[in-house]
């Protein structure tokens, strides 16, 4: 058993579009990178029109980028109560964007239920709406810290956190919208065996079962010896700061003298 389960990386356009190509490679470096088709469409729109020449020189160097960099787009999609405006309400352009990714992101989740997926943005409600989803297999971290992980190691706590959750849920799909890959159907429980049969052991299961032993057999011959290593260290010890005592206690024991330790004193005989 994994003992961490794979993580797949979102993006959403606040993080593309404050970094740059070094950084988005360091990203790869984490897990599998998925863009939501939205967050494409929006790069190529800023690629031409974007109200800013250094937003434009970005955008466009992100497009040459992708072709080779590995990364996936995706059209998961899964709805929540926390994923929906209220009614009536006018959403801002990055406002619809953002919950797009979200719903995304919760989809992508659903699809992958034993695998962590890691919602990277700048947006802070976007990344709160993340914890009121409740996703064992989901949770959202700022591009800072996804950078500091791709380049030390280290993983935020957020996702150690989640890893646990992830690894201990064990995968139960969420319905999902639109997915590029349905989850898998259930595999149907092995039909119990009865009589002999029952009792026949493969290859492989008595070879894990010696493996089990041995192992065990090794832990207790190694905490022995541990055992038997802190006696004599605390008998030096002893015969260093009470040597009297010491001797007297080993003389008792009716042990051979150590060296520099003078000879146990036979007991005089009662007189008749």
């Amino acid at each position: 058993m994994a003992t961490t389960p794979p993580v797949l990386i979102v993006l959403d356009l606040s993080t593309l579009m404050g970094s740059s190509t070094r950084e988005w490679q360091d990203y790869s470096r984490v897990g599998s990178c998925y863009l939501p088709q939205v967050v494409y469409e929006e790069i190529e729109f800023l690629s031409s029109r974007a109200p800013e020449p250094d937003l434009e020189k970005t955008a466009r160097e992100f497009l040459r980028f992708f072709p080779n960099s590995g990364w996936e787009l995706t059209n998961a999609n899964a709805s929540h109560p926390a994923l929906t405006p209220p009614a009536g309400q006018a959403l801002s352009k990055q406002a619809r964007l953002s919950l797009a990714v979200a719903q995304c992101a919760y989809g992508l989740s659903g699809e992958h239920p034993g695998e962590l997926v890691v919602l990277v943005s700048t947006v802070q409600q976007l990344l709160q709406r993340l914890g009121a989803l409740q996703s064992p297999n989901l949770c959202g971290i700022a591009p800072a810290a996804l950078l500091q992980w791709a380049r030390t190691g280290q993983k935020p706590p957020a996702v150690t956190q989640q890893m646990g959750a992830t690894l201990k849920a064990g995968g139960t799909p969420v319905s999902t919208g639109t997915a590029s890959k349905p989850p898998s159907p259930p595999k149907a429980a092995p039909t119990p065996m009865s009589g002999p049969a029952s009792a026949v052991r493969t290859p492989a299961s008595s070879s894990r079962g010696n493996s089990g032993g041995m192992r065990a057999l090794s832990g207790a011959i190694a905490s022995l010896l541990a055992l038997v290593g802190l006696a004599i260290a605390g008998g030096f010890a002893w015969r260093a700061i009470q040597p009297t005592s010491f001797d007297k206690f080993w003389q008792q024991l009716g042990l051979p003298a150590l060296p520099g330790q003078p000879p146990a004193q036979k007991p005089k005989p009662l007189k008749k």
